[in-house]
């Protein structure tokens, strides 16, 4: 019976994983032919006029072999291919603008995008939450609508305007806090908290509304049904229904949100490291993007096909463990 039951698991692991590559892998191809179409389309003589805007010159060595490098003498189809292949291996090619290796470019910058990302993702679960939480468990008092109006005055203010009253306030006027540039922590790691603080606070400002919102209303759906009634009837405190009754069957719109948030927070990110001159990916791929630098905005938009891929394969696993009732299909 034992060995059933390892099979039965070992066989639900192994096609969750082959779901997940294949999703990666068809999203992946997806997105970055439609890169290779745009550019192609939306540029006048297509990607070889941003490698040679005059055209190449035949007699030169290094000429040549830019057309050979991006296969500039084959269609848009046969180069997608080529780059496809090569992205397989590992080989994202080099950067036209930087004339570096695009993961030279892209690796340094790993760190420091994802340590913003997963910080201010933390930060907005661990104050949008609560706050949800309060704003249901108090819907009917004044403290309830202010927690309530106080969301949605987050969900309505422009992430590009909080930075600069932020900096304003706690870096020119209090002098509290730098107003820009990025201090790895293996440099100083009081520096690269005292720099962390208000970029993670900008992100946070904008996005725990969405947060707070889904789980008030979640929760407040929850609260009208019977076994609530019931646990209320028997003098349990509002603590209590809250966490231990409450708080499952709601976070099912939570997982969604969240895994939804993250592609907000991933544009976000580029406002952020702009206004605060961080040099993460967000910064990379706004460069990337006015140079038209082709190879450098496919790896950047590979990593975040990953990302948003990777995020909604683990929203549907905690989604399953949360509500076992969703079946598979």
């Amino acid at each position: 019976m034992g060995q059933f039951v390892g099979a039965a698991l070992a066989w639900r692991l192994t096609k969750g994983i082959a779901r997940y590559v294949l999703r990666l892998a068809g999203t992946i191809a997806g997105t970055t032919l439609a890169v290779f179409l745009l550019i192609e389309v939306s540029i006048s003589g297509g990607f070889r006029a941003v490698v040679f805007p005059t055209g190449p010159n035949p007699n030169s060595e290094r000429d040549q072999a830019l057309v050979e490098t991006f296969h500039l003498d084959t269609n848009v189809m046969q180069r997608w291919i080529s780059w496809m292949l090569d992205a397989i291996q590992g080989e994202f090619g080099f950067s036209m603008r930087a004339r570096a290796s695009v993961w030279d470019l892209v690796g340094p910058r790993l760190s420091i995008s994802g340590e913003l990302m997963l910080v201010g993702v933390v930060a907005t679960l661990l104050i949008g939450v609560p706050m949800g939480l309060l704003a249901a468990a108090w819907s009917r008092r004044r403290a309830g609508r202010l927690i309530d109006g106080a969301l949605g005055l987050s969900q309505s203010l422009p992430i590009f305007v909080t930075p600069y009253f932020l900096i304003w306030l706690f870096a020119l006027e209090l002098g509290w806090l730098p107003a820009a540039t990025w201090v790895r922590p293996t440099v100083s790691l009081s520096d690269h908290l005292r720099h962390l603080v208000l970029p993670v606070v900008s992100l946070v400002l904008a996005e725990f509304g969405a947060i707070g919102r889904i789980v008030r209303a979640d929760v407040l759906r929850v609260l009208e049904q019977d076994y609530i009634v019931n646990a209320v009837g028997k003098g349990l405190s509002t603590r209590f229904i809250l966490f231990r009754h409450a708080l499952r069957p709601a976070s099912l719109g939570l997982l969604n949100i969240v895994g939804l948030n993250i592609g907000s927070m991933l544009s976000g990110a580029v406002v952020i490291e702009l206004i605060f001159g961080i040099g993460g990916l967000g910064r990379l791929l706004f460069e990337s993007t006015i140079t038209r630098d082709l190879n450098l905005i496919l790896a950047l938009t590979t990593y975040m096909v990953v990302v948003f891929v990777t995020l909604g394969a683990i929203v549907d696993i905690l989604t399953r463990a949360l509500d076992p009732r969703i079946s598979e299909r």
